[in-house]
């Protein structure tokens, strides 16, 4: 019902542009050759099985609709575990709480990452009840094996999103395991352990394995890995001290946000000689004593701490888990668990970006373990009592219910939002289909291809030349792409010929100038030729040359929009 009324209230909206170009991989509107099982972000075994589906029916969207069913099953089981232990209007009242603080969050910003995530906590907590039912003598053996069975389709949905998972449930589970170990008979469970540790480093071994016996991805791999690193872990600050690393690499500070907005086609001063060198110079330097730098990590921890689901998953922690009786071990663990979490935070925001979704996924475990340990901390005798509810209880239950529904009613209108632009999006699409049938659009990793929705099969872009720079430029995909449009480089046929065309937004058009000027002496002309749904086409031209003797004019390029 609640899922129900979700899908009815609002349409789910993909969090990043990650999802809808590995919609595009599977589907085979991304590349030349159909649809491929090369997700890259997501186990190859699950490739295969998106490759098959698109082949027997290409129109359906069995990318989103196979998270949104992940989705789906992940909440029905969390709240399948929760009553297992207790099946009351409370309990049921309690994870309302959860699916309108975490679950309607993340089916308005679907994303491989939350939804890799919410099967593993799933598969966690199927274990985690075995454990307590064994305990009270009311043995299931289904749920060891499914929650085994979750762990390891977790894995290939996002490897180190399971591995962001064990390690925020590491206090709780051992806590757990300890207190436990003498009641309950640990043998039954040793094949489901032994079989999801193998199924997860299998899969995760094969999908290496895979990716390493085709040359060209295994040449691609390295430079993907370094690439990802320098643009994925903390800024680096240009500024006195660091000059000499970008002079020694052969780098300013404008190739270097080049990079780290994804736009690096120049093969020369992007080689994987360059980026290794620049990544070993700058992890050697102690960031910490740069002022820049700690400006930086009290931004994004600042970001983190307003993030309206941190405060209501906070928040609602803090009043669940004043259920538990005082002095109890579900009362401390929690308290642990919750204080370990943030210390995760903090490690991410010093060492890597912190973006939305895992931020949201940290701070869900405390939370929903909260709801599940309060019905273990009450014996048989306890039942037949109520709970301390006071006025404050009360009191912090509505305040907690008045921001889910504002959450909730947020969520909407971003949703009806991405639904406004995916409309415009497709019609922006159409129309330059009709306009430039034969055009080859260079588009960087802002082109909003994030407006396409979980329930689009996306052939509307099927016919549409485009090579996207959103990471995998020296990727298969993209190389044969290039063959196909015989393009040899991207960038110098930008201005040198009229067959490409360039997809930017236009806060990005001053690093773009700035990056022409520095690599292409001559001035260079930017020519709005079209304004999209949130974006730009733009033609790249050489700006005439005056007649020798004849002064000649500093360059200026066109701005768009004039």
């Amino acid at each position: 019902m609640l899922f129900g009324f979700t899908l009815l209230l609002m349409t789910p909206t993909y969090d990043t542009n990650d999802d809808p170009v590995m919609a595009l991989v599977a589907s085979g509107y991304g590349t030349v050759e159909g649809p491929d099982e090369h997700l890259l972000y997501s186990n190859v075994l699950l490739g295969f099985i998106l490759k098959q589906l698109y082949t027997i029916a290409p129109l359906v969207p069995w990318y989103g609709s196979y998270l949104l069913l992940s989705q789906f099953v992940a909440h029905w089981l969390l709240l399948y575990a929760i009553m297992l232990l207790k099946r009351n209007r409370f309990t049921v009242f309690s994870y309302l709480f959860f699916y309108l603080a975490v679950g309607v969050y993340f089916i308005s910003h679907l994303q491989f990452t939350t939804t890799a995530f919410m099967v593993g906590l799933a598969g966690l907590t199927l274990v985690i009840v075995s454990l307590f039912q064994d305990q009270r003598g009311k043995h299931l053996p289904w749920l060891k094996w499914e929650g085994a069975a979750c762990l390891i389709y977790a894995s290939l949905i996002r490897y180190p999103s399971l591995q962001m998972l064990c390690l925020a449930s590491l206090p709780l589970v051992v806590v757990i395991g300890w207190k436990l170990a003498r009641s309950v008979e640990l043998k039954p469970y040793l094949l489901p352990a032994f079989l999801a540790v193998c199924g997860v480093l299998g899969a995760q071994y094969y999908d290496r394995q895979y990716y390493q016996q085709d040359a060209a991805w295994r040449d691609f791999l390295p430079y993907h890995s370094v690439t990802a690193l320098l643009i994925n872990y903390t800024q680096i600050p240009y500024f006195e001290p660091t000059k000499p690393i970008f002079d020694e690499v052969g780098w300013s500070n404008t190739d270097y946000w080049m990079l780290r907005e994804w736009v690096y086609l120049d093969q020369d001063t992007y080689s994987l000689e360059r980026l290794q060198q620049f990544k070993q110079k700058t992890d050697a330097l102690k960031l910490s004593k740069f002022p820049q730098v700690k400006k930086a990590w009290l931004h994004s921890a600042r970001h983190a701490v307003v993030h309206p689901v941190f405060l209501l998953c906070l928040y609602a922690t803090i009043v669940f888990n004043r259920l538990n009786q005082r002095q109890t071990w579900q009362r401390s663990i929690i308290r642990w668990t919750l204080l370990w979490v943030v210390l995760i935070m903090i490690m991410l925001i010093i060492y890597l970006k912190l973006p939305s979704r895992v931020l949201t996924c940290l701070i869900a475990v405390p939370f929903y373990f909260t709801l599940l340990l309060n019905q273990t901390g009450w014996n048989v005798t306890d039942d037949t009592q109520p709970r301390t509810r006071g006025i404050l209880f009360k009191t912090g239950v509505a305040i907690l219910l008045l921001g889910c529904a504002l959450l909730v009613w947020d969520q909407k209108k971003w949703s009806d939002h991405l639904v406004a632009r995916n409309a415009g999006f497709r019609q922006n699409l159409t129309e330059m289909l009709h306009r430039w049938p034969e055009k080859v659009f260079v588009s960087m990793w802002m082109f909003p291809i994030d407006c396409f929705l979980p329930y689009d099969n996306q052939s509307q872009i099927r016919d549409l030349k485009f090579l996207f720079l959103n990471g995998l430029q020296h990727s298969p995909h993209f190389q044969n792409k290039l063959r196909a449009y015989e393009i040899q480089l991207p960038m110098d046929e930008l201005i040198d010929s009229d067959q490409l065309l360039l997809i930017t937004r236009e806060k990005q058009v001053p690093l773009i100038t700035s990056y022409l000027k520095q690599h292409y002496k001559g001035a260079i002309r930017l020519i709005l030729k079209y304004r999209g749904e949130g974006f730009l086409v733009l033609q790249l031209d050489r700006a005439p040359k005056k007649p020798d003797g004849q002064k000649q004019e500093p360059p200026q390029e066109t701005a768009p929009g004039s």
